[in-house]
């Protein structure tokens, strides 16, 4: 966790946390310097350590602002559908409310695209780690709901169909779209058109499981 800054100016802290994300981003994690991070900041290692524990501490911090947009986005958009009915999740809006949260995402990726590779790209460093591991964990929890949601009357079949592998494996899936978009360099426009057929063809996938592979009865109730 990050020291208290004492008598460092705000400032100093924003200036190394900015050097931080420059270092993180030409270098990564392992062959940063924090020597070089001061100098890129104007200030002194003493001033470093007045405001972070450690290296890893710093990374943490420049990190922290894309993990907690990130679950804001997904953790409200599964509230919103945790509040729906089964036939709302398959109508039009139902898709739109989907396409929607990812392209949340991948504009916030397109804004802040330094620190978000920086996450992206570190994804065996331990808070990284955590926070994907907690990412994978929110999916299947919202999967096991939508489950419920999308089948009354028909649970039994549901079961089989939807075992707790075949959600995991839906929820990386899902993990892994937001993986191909931000490791593919591609236009803004280019990867707004991507998300769309990406999140199309999940929910294909999913409501034809829920269907017993009939997409003709989902067709028709929409």
């Amino acid at each position: 966790m990050s020291r208290k800054t004492g008598n460092v100016p705000e400032e100093t802290r924003e200036a190394l946390i900015k050097a931080a994300t420059e270092e993180f981003a030409e270098y990564g994690f392992e062959k940063s310097s924090l020597r070089r991070i001061c100098a890129r900041a104007e200030v002194t290692t003493g001033a470093l350590y007045s405001s972070f524990a450690n290296k890893n501490d710093l990374f943490e911090s420049v990190v922290t602002p894309v993990m907690e947009q990130v679950c804001h986005v997904i953790e409200t958009h599964f509230k919103g559908e945790r509040a729906s009915t089964g036939q709302e999740l398959l109508d039009d809006q139902g898709e739109k409310n989907d396409i929607q949260a990812v392209m949340e995402i991948l504009h916030y990726y397109f804004r802040h695209k330094d620190v978000c590779s920086i996450l992206f790209h570190h994804r065996e460093h331990p808070a990284v780690s955590r926070f994907f591991d907690y990412m994978i964990e929110l999916l299947d929890e919202q999967g096991k709901h939508l489950v419920k949601l999308l089948g009354s009357g028909k649970q039994d079949d549901l079961e089989e169909a939807f075992s707790d592998d075949m959600i995991h494996w839906f929820s990386h899936l899902q993990m892994d779209m937001i993986f191909y978009l931000m490791e593919h360099e591609m236009e803004e426009k280019q990867a707004e058109t991507q998300v769309r057929n990406m999140v199309r063809f999940l929910r294909g996938g999913l409501y034809a499981l829920v269907q017993d592979g009939n997409l003709s009865e989902i067709h028709h109730k929409k």
